[in-house]
């Protein structure tokens, strides 16, 4: 393997498997740790609540002064699932400018980028001050108890000691191009069961009095939530791309045993895409409020539960911020443009970091669009790969010797 060549790197990542659920890191994450020192890394901090779920943190120190720079991405992917492939998931086929395999754009190209962007530092010229590290995490596609939510427990950067100055996640952030937006924040997310409650019978005898069906009570719910339901939105502070909210219900209905049974409960899975600033009470109330309306009208017995991880907050950096300023440099130098500022649709790992270690969290700036992510035959532009090197070296180098603000 050409050690500097990140496409090779990449295919590495592709072909060690780390579907998730059911989860189970540690293959990749020791390749990881093998293919970063071959770069000229140092060996990683393993920090993991399971340790089959590890976290791996490297760092390099270029010198004194400076800011402290994390490049974060997660090792694990979706698994296959239903989706019919045409190539083998975890082939790692290339065929011209396409990359494929499972997590090529979510996100082991991001990885291999920032891997070998690290060992160029290393090698041809560190920056003359700061810190880079790289942080590579579990668990993220499925609820991050041994990912994110874990690394802001072990690492709640009490007293104003954070891990990093600013956090950049290279998740697949093009939408319609790679590197069309700069993604300031995500939208984070709620999700919540409304369940229509019943009594279970005999099917023959529906419409009888006393008689119900909490199918058709749900189903109610479900399209009054598509069709009626509007949240309070917070203001948009910075005049960016994307600040709206979305409401996803009709996700799974939960419940029920089949012909010839009336279901005794349903339930609905909802979810609702959150803008940062709001809060728990501000989507249970004017949900609350609609299932109370649907089951004044039509005599259900509507609950609605938010499930376990039921609340994950959106976050937003400042544009006018050091990181920023330092994307948009790179960005200028290496692709020719600067992309406009923007909200990222989903919802990723600056969830827990941000608000953990209230630092700035850019949450996806990185080779791949959203739309081939848990999807089949996902790939990668192997030149969005390589840009995503120069990209991440030139990220770091700008906002690693940005000298620090002295405040009296």
């Amino acid at each position: 393997m050409n050690g500097g060549d990140v496409v090779a790197l990449a295919r590495e990542l592709i072909r060690v498997p780390s579907p998730n659920p059911p989860g189970g890191e540690g293959g990749v994450a020791e390749r990881v740790t093998e293919l970063a020192a071959e770069h000229g890394l140092p060996a990683p901090r393993v920090l993991a609540r399971d340790p089959r779920r590890p976290n791996l943190l490297f760092t390099l120190d270029f010198g004194p002064g400076g800011r402290h720079l994390a490049l974060c991405g997660h090792m694990d992917t979706k698994p296959v699932g239903d989706a019919v492939w045409s190539v083998d998931p975890l082939g790692a086929d290339l065929d011209g400018d396409r990359l494929y395999g499972l997590g090529s754009a979510d996100m082991k190209g991001a990885l291999a980028a920032m891997i070998v962007a690290a060992g160029r530092l290393v090698r041809d010229g560190a920056p003359a001050a700061g810190r880079l590290s790289l942080l590579f995490t579990a668990d993220e596609e499925d609820g991050a108890r041994y990912g994110a939510q874990y690394l802001a427990e072990a690492l709640p950067g009490d007293g104003g000691d954070a891990p990093a100055d600013a956090v950049l996640i290279g998740e697949p952030g093009g939408l319609e191009s790679d590197y069309d937006l700069l993604h300031l924040g995500s939208r984070g997310i709620a999700r919540l069961r409304v369940t229509a409650y019943a009594r279970q019978g005999h099917s023959s005898l529906s419409g009888r009095p006393g008689t119900r069906n909490a199918g058709v009570d749900a189903a109610h719910a479900a399209l009054a939530l598509a069709e009626r339901l509007t949240l309070p939105s917070p203001p948009d502070p910075h005049g960016i791309q994307g600040w709206t909210t979305t409401v996803n219900t009709g996700l799974a209905f939960r419940g029920g045993v089949g012909y010839g049974v009336l279901p005794g409960q349903m339930g609905v899975d909802t979810e609702v895409r959150l803008l940062p600033g709001m809060e728990r009470d501000d989507v249970r109330g004017p949900i609350e409020a609609l299932a109370a309306d649907v089951a004044e009208r039509t005599g259900a017995d509507l609950r609605v539960e938010f499930d376990e991880q039921g609340f994950l907050p959106g976050t937003v950096a400042d544009p006018s911020g050091p990181l920023p300023a330092a994307v948009r440099e790179a960005a200028r130098a290496v692709l020719g443009h600067v992309p406009p500022d923007a909200m990222f649709p989903g919802t990723t790992d600056a969830s827990f970091l941000q608000p953990a270690w209230n630092v700035p969290v850019l949450p996806a700036f990185g080779p791949g669009l959203l739309r081939r992510a848990h999807a089949a035959d996902e790939w990668v532009s192997v030149t969005a790969l390589r840009q995503a090197v120069d990209l991440y070296a030139g990220i770091a180098a700008a906002f690693c010797t940005t000298p620090v603000e002295v405040r009296p």
